[in-house]
């Protein structure tokens, strides 16, 4: 009996402190996942030009889209 209770302290002492330390990683964890948002004013005019032409690309299918992507990073120097 003697025995029990320490023991009993020892593993409550280390599930509380698994718990907090568990909460820490999965908040570290979900602050690493979270992509930085780029809002058009953060783009050089070059940029937008190129998005927005590859955006016209979108409505095509198959073999078309991909030349048309291709063209356009030819033409903005993107191969």
């Amino acid at each position: 009996m003697t025995r029990l209770i320490p023991m009993l302290a020892v593993g409550a002492l280390t599930l509380s402190l698994s718990g907090s330390g568990w909460t820490a990683e999965e908040t570290q964890q979900d602050q690493r996942t979270e992509d930085p948002v780029v809002t058009p004013a953060d783009l050089t005019e070059q940029e937008q030009e190129y998005l927005a032409a590859l955006k016209k690309c979108e409505d095509l299918q198959d073999a078309a889209k991909q030349k048309c992507i291709d063209e356009v990073r030819q033409q903005h120097g993107r191969m």
